[in-house]
């Protein structure tokens, strides 16, 4: 039913959660998984702008932020390979996390996107976050919602 199944994955513990679940149903359905990790247009904590700005730390933005992903995305192949997940992939994409979801999701055929209920963010009290509220409202595409 499912043959491209896609995760949306920010290192947080709620998207960890997405992942094995994402992972089981592939493993069952013999379905393919993209990690997909969209890094915002934000700026940097100050502190660690400080840091480039002073020479201390060498990499620009893009490149902790993607140096960052890369450790999320081995992280989360990791749960999937548990799982005996076949086919893994990752993908990286800049802009508002949300509407590159869903372009990924379309531009990939998936079947169905995966997340967890929220991301980073501190909504205490809050049972879905803004990019999992959005992504549901934006896609034509089933969508998952890992608790």
């Amino acid at each position: 039913m499912f043959k491209q199944l896609l995760v949306a994955v920010d290192g947080s513990a709620h998207s960890s959660r997405a992942v094995k679940v994402a992972a089981e149903l592939a493993h069952q359905m013999e379905s393919r998984l993209l990690l997909l990790h969209v890094i915002r247009d934000l700026p940097l904590p100050k502190e660690l702008q400080q840091m480039i700005d002073t020479g201390e730390v060498m990499e620009s933005r893009l490149e902790i932020l993607k140096t960052s992903a890369e450790i999320i995305f081995q992280n989360a192949t990791k749960i999937a390979r548990q799982e005996k997940v076949a086919e893994i992939e990752s993908e990286i994409r800049e802009g508002d996390p949300a509407t590159e979801i869903v372009a990924a999701a379309e531009g990939h055929h998936a079947d169905l996107i995966i997340m967890g209920t929220r991301g980073l963010s501190d909504l205490k009290g809050m049972f879905m976050g803004s990019v999992t509220r959005k992504v549901n409202n934006l896609s034509t595409i089933h969508c998952l919602t890992v608790k």
